[in-house]
């Protein structure tokens, strides 16, 4: 029993980071993905471990359903007519997703405008790669629903951002944003961070028990300064179309920073670090 237990562990120490990743881009809350995470893994302590066939797929499934239930209990919000099963019909949305980028600056602002299985089949699909037939059993719903309940949150992203486009000195701002955060330099930081900035990550970028989103010029530049060392591995890049910046290490990609910027200065950045996620962007060293 003790050595199950602790397979048990170890596997699901394993799929944590992912786990918090999925649970905090659905929720947008730290406090709330911890809670559950940590429920899912009661859960998981519970399981005839052996009798599942793919863990990774299972505690998706726990995760997600946990995330489904808070935001219905915390929005008060009744099943809408555009939460329910959709017939199947032979003009299928495509299945294209929302470009990095937009997700980035979009997300944040009308997330909370979608209904809960929207935002789990935005998320998970656009955010994650998760196949829909896969979106399709944790919402208990057909593949042709999740692709039509996608396509329904990316028309409402894609309106919100139809005016935030960046101009062409948003390479400029990524460039000094990059050089003084290598060089530790304080006020040229300030310089391109706007004052309410805000930084979002995947668990796998942070140190343990960091925060999945920090706001605020100074709390970025104290994470800024703390991460130096990993400044001075990172390079600027086209990351689906757009000035990002890459962090490498023994050659492979760790991680990919997605940045918004408006007014000449950055207002958002994310900071890509799951795999999966690491997959679905198109980079250019």
């Amino acid at each position: 029993m003790g050595t199950h237990r602790t397979s048990a562990d170890e596997v699901f120490q394993r799929e944590r980071p992912r786990l918090l990743a999925v649970a905090f881009r659905i929720l947008g809350s730290d406090a709330d993905a911890q809670d559950v995470v940590q429920e899912a893994w009661t859960r998981f302590a519970r399981a005839d471990v052996d009798s599942i066939q793919n863990v990774q797929a299972w505690l998706t499934t726990v995760v997600t359903r946990l995330c489904l239930d808070v935001l219905r209990r915390t929005h008060e919000l009744p099943q809408r007519p555009d939460e329910l099963p959709l017939p199947e019909s032979g003009n299928e949305p495509e299945e294209v997703v929302l470009l990095a980028g937009e997700l980035t600056e979009a997300l944040k602002v009308v997330l909370d405008e979608l209904t809960p299985p929207q935002r789990v089949a935005l998320v998970l699909h656009d955010v994650f790669g998760t196949p829909f037939e896969e979106v399709a059993h944790i919402l208990d719903t057909t593949p042709g629903s999740a692709k039509k309940l996608a396509s329904r949150a990316r028309g409402r992203l894609r309106q919100a951002d139809g005016a935030a486009r960046e101009s062409g000195e948003a390479r400029h701002v990524v460039e000094a944003f990059l050089r003084a955060a290598q060089q530790g330099d304080i006020d040229g930081l300030i310089r391109v961070l706007d004052p309410s900035v805000t930084r979002t990550a995947d668990p796998q970028a942070l140190p343990d028990g960091a925060p999945q989103r920090l706001r605020g010029a100074q709390a970025v530049i104290g994470e800024t300064r703390a991460l130096r060392s990993s400044a001075e591995r990172a390079r600027l890049a086209a990351i689906d179309g757009r000035p990002g910046i890459t962090v490498r290490a023994d050659g492979e990609l760790r991680a990919a920073l997605v940045f918004h910027i408006a007014g000449g200065r950055i207002v958002h950045y994310d900071v890509v670090a799951d795999p999966r996620r690491l997959t679905l962007l198109d980079i250019e060293d």
